[in-house]
């Protein structure tokens, strides 16, 4: 339910931006407001946006990166629990197949011709 509604958002985002990014983007929108559906509860339970000015420790976290002033703020997503990290690992992982996936479509389309349009001097 909630990786059908994280990949309902993820087409209609931009294809040029990298699904991880559009995930932290997903993730802020959804644990900044009120949690309004069954999804966002769901995401506000077993997730938690946290603000650090570093990341240390081999966490799974998303970055987003304000410019206040002159100094950055990092926020990362931080699972509440066992099953929090599941989903945050599931939902980076859908993430990534779904880039690589984009990946394929696009070598899938070349041809050998296409190879040749590339100079020399552009190795």
């Amino acid at each position: 339910m909630i990786l059908e509604a994280y990949a309902k958002y993820l087409q209609t985002a931009d294809s040029n931006i990298p699904a991880v990014d559009i995930l932290a983007r997903w993730l802020w929108e959804k644990l900044s407001l009120p949690a309004e559906t069954t999804i966002d509860q769901v995401l506000h339970c077993e997730l938690c946006l946290v603000r650090v000015t570093t990341i240390t420790g081999n966490n799974l976290s998303f970055q987003l990166t304000d410019k206040l002033g002159a100094k950055p703020v990092i926020y990362i997503f931080r699972a509440r629990s066992a099953s929090g990290n599941r989903l945050l690992s599931s939902l980076h992982e859908y993430s990534l197949s779904y880039d690589q996936q984009k990946w394929a479509r696009f070598v899938h389309s070349l041809k050998a011709s296409d190879f040749r349009k590339i100079a020399p001097s552009q190795y």
